[in-house]
């Protein structure tokens, strides 16, 4: 047994759980940080947090959009077809020292825009079972992006589309299954309110790059992020820092009371200790007594325990899928459902509601 055996592993099954064919690109680079005991030499001088696998592939991706000049910088923007593994291996021991720092100091950022796609149907299902207008409190969400899912032209090919048809931001994604309800705009949203332990400053140039760094190079998801940021930068939206558990019920407190208060997360829950969402699921319940809170997750299989799953499927490239429920919460008390299965990141819906 080496003596990084528990690091490796878990970045091999980054690569076999998530990369596979979705990106080939992230894919090649796990396997060869899992074969590198110099790389993670220096992963586990970081702390317990900066371990993750996906905090280091956006740390250097981080120095990459800042303009290091590496060769991995060619293949990151598609220009070459060299094995990135060893280049992403050399990259890391020449800027160790920068890459720690980073490691020590930021956060993953899981909020994808293209998320948006998969809130749509879900939000129009809230305001048609609670009517509207909606308050819009998305927890962990990093620089705000999908508060503005109404802005966005979202495409379901086949099925229809939802909101301006000539938004700068587009977000296409399949139905593979069921009919999701696609209406032609999202209901009316009168407040969007952002609660994430380190919020993104859209106009602060190195923020702004790190929301970027997150999004992985050969997935086609770089040009619509950097249109959702500067979508965000047009739109003044209230992001308050803070814990989920116990920031959500005072934000939902603020939200404005002719509103049916909406809170959402993506791919975050996951990221909170059971103890952590006991206290979020209570907190919301709690909130409940004074309104009728609706919850909509679209997490990782089992992590929010109101939900049922079944039997979640995967993709043709091989990635799991993500489950889309909806909890709504009245005084004190849960009603939870399926909607679905979707894309992690949007890519596609499976509509099981």
């Amino acid at each position: 047994m080496g003596e990084h055996d528990d690091l490796a592993a878990i970045w091999i099954y980054i690569a076999d759980s998530t990369c596979r064919r979705y990106s080939p690109l992230y894919d090649r680079v796990c396997r060869a940080v899992a074969g590198s005991d110099p790389v993670l030499d220096m992963v586990s001088e970081a702390p317990p947090e900066g371990h993750n696998p996906v905090l280091l592939l956006a740390a250097v991706h981080h120095l990459l959009l800042g303009g290091l000049d590496h060769p991995l910088a060619a293949v990151y923007a598609g220009e070459s077809d060299a094995d990135p593994g060893p280049l992403f291996v050399d990259l890391c021991l020449r800027e160790r020292d920068a890459l720690l720092w980073l490691l020590a100091t930021r956060h993953v950022n899981t909020n994808e825009v293209g998320r948006s796609a998969v809130l749509g149907p879900a939000l129009t299902t809230v305001a048609a079972r609670l009517g509207g207008p909606l308050a819009h409190l998305d927890v962990g969400c990093s620089a705000g992006l999908n508060l503005l899912c109404d802005r966005y032209l979202l495409d379901y090919g086949a099925a229809g589309r939802t909101g301006p048809a000539d938004a700068p931001v587009r977000i296409d994604c399949r139905v593979a299954a069921g009919s999701p309800p696609i209406a032609r705009l999202l209901p009316t949203i009168v407040a969007r309110v952002g609660l994430d332990r380190a919020p993104v400053d859209v106009g602060d140039d190195d923020e702004a790059r790190w929301q970027l760094a997150c999004v992985w190079p050969d997935t086609g998801r770089l040009p619509r992020t950097r249109l959702a940021l500067e979508e965000a930068r047009r739109t003044p939206l209230l992001l308050v820092r803070g814990d989920a558990a116990e920031g959500v019920g005072p934000a939902i407190a603020g939200l404005p009371a002719g509103a049916v208060a909406v809170v959402t997360t993506t791919q975050v829950v996951a990221y909170f200790s059971a103890e952590e969402r006991a206290g979020f699921r209570d907190a919301l319940a709690a909130a409940s007594r004074d309104r009728p809170v609706a919850w909509v997750s679209s997490e990782v299989e089992g992590v929010v325990d109101v939900i049922p799953d079944g039997t979640v499927p995967s993709d043709d490239q091989g990635v799991a899928a993500s489950v889309l429920g909806l909890a709504v919460f009245r005084d004190g008390a849960v009603d939870a459902e399926l909607l679905g299965y979707v894309h992690p990141h949007g890519n596609w819906i499976d509509w099981r509601a």
